[in-house]
């Protein structure tokens, strides 16, 4: 190789700067268009439009379902069910606002009915019979009254159906003046017996107990006093009275009757009627279309007989406030001792619970009205009395 002298060295490196400077600017275009060294651009890359940002996909259509949707307007807000209307019961009992009836103050004062949805309405009665007319009369919707009443009715086309006893022991007596010269039943002919009117109980047990001995109607007097049976006695006016616990209560131990005088009465059960005497009665129709309510009245009822027996005494108080004339604390306090012993013994309680009515005694007390002419017709009492509201469990 030939060497360089120092000469040609010189004038060799200004031509070295500028093939560097030229080779760093390599593939640009000058200022005169002149071209670079890059390879020129293709035909059809230099007509192919500038690229376009892509377009948007079109949304799918709103199915059937969205649609109705978006359509349908917001639902209202749902209001509550109104509330069941109680149903109202007019109750007519064989008498006033005794506190016999303490069963349905209690019902009412401690809420029970309020409970059930029923309002009870009770309606004065003058004697079962009266009860009895008003509830086929369209007066009343449940009437309380002993079996012959319910059973006179039905002989007379009514159609009407027992179903409930709310006391399932006869309680009725006959009370009599000893002195008046009656000691034995067939001493009551041509005597005046009181009853409380001519379509009672009381007077019907005291026909039965006059057929029993052989007498017939015709040879006594029935004088209906309502339940002022001590004036009726104590003047002379009756020798003998239709009464019951309560009333016997009243007059020999409580001063009704003289105490110089009390010795010489005595008191006669009618073993004719082995009980129940107590029915609530209403008609079929009335019954089935207020189911609810008829077993809403029982269960308020059952609730009230059995918190009668744990409070006699506060029982007493508010029997005070709702019942006519029971003012007497002492006189209430016997009354609800004796409707407390009547609900709990008579036939059937001790299987099926308060209020029972016993189907076989009552027919047997049908049986007997007929066989001693009290009634016109044999009576079939499952047909007439039924249990199927009473709540055995």
């Amino acid at each position: 190789m030939r060497r360089l002298f120092s000469g040609q060295r010189l004038w060799l490196a200004p031509l070295l700067v500028l093939a560097l400077v030229a080779a760093a600017c390599g593939g640009n275009d000058d200022d005169s268009g002149s071209p670079t060294t890059s390879p020129p651009a293709t035909t059809e890359a230099a007509a192919a439009p500038a690229a376009e940002a892509p377009e948007p996909e079109p949304e799918a259509p709103a199915t059937t379902e969205a649609m109705a949707e978006e359509q349908a307007p917001a639902p209202e807000p749902t209001e509550p069910p109104a509330p069941v209307e109680p149903t109202t019961i007019r109750l007519v009992p064989w008498g006033g606002k005794f506190i016999d009836f303490i069963d349905l103050y209690v019902g009412e004062e401690n809420g029970y009915f309020a409970e059930a949805n029923v309002i009870v309405e009770q309606l004065p009665g003058q004697g079962a019979g009266d009860a009895v007319r008003q509830l086929v009369a369209g007066n009343a919707d449940i009437a309380m009254a002993d079996a012959y009443s319910g059973f006179f009715a039905v002989q007379a086309g009514a159609e009407i159906e027992g179903f409930y006893c709310p006391y399932t022991q006869n309680w009725l007596t006959l009370l009599v003046n000893t002195a008046t010269g009656v000691n034995e039943p067939a001493d009551l002919r041509g005597k005046t017996i009181a009853v409380t009117s001519q379509a009672s109980t009381s007077k019907w047990y005291a026909a039965l107990l006059l057929a029993a001995n052989g007498i017939t109607e015709d040879e006594v007097t029935f004088a209906a006093t309502g339940i002022d049976f001590g004036s009726a006695l104590l003047s002379g006016e009756a020798q003998a009275a239709s009464t019951w616990g309560s009333i016997n209560w009243a007059l020999i131990d409580n001063g009704g009757i003289p105490d110089d005088q009390v010795g010489a009465y005595e008191i006669w059960q009618y073993e004719q009627v082995p009980g129940p005497n107590d029915v609530y009665f209403a008609h079929s129709s009335w019954l089935e279309e207020n189911s609810a309510a008829v077993a809403g009245f029982i269960g308020a009822l059952q609730k009230a007989k059995a918190w009668i027996e744990e409070n006699p005494d506060a029982a007493a108080e508010i029997g005070s406030r709702y019942a006519v004339g029971a003012d007497n604390m002492a006189r209430n306090l016997a009354v609800i001792d004796y409707r407390i012993d009547m609900q709990n013994n008579g036939p059937g309680v001790a299987e099926n619970g308060k209020g029972w009515c016993d189907v076989p005694t009552i027919q047997d007390l049908a049986d007997k009205g007929l066989e001693l002419g009290i009634l016109e017709e044999q009576i079939d009492a499952a047909s007439v009395i039924s249990n199927n509201y009473v709540d055995r469990s």
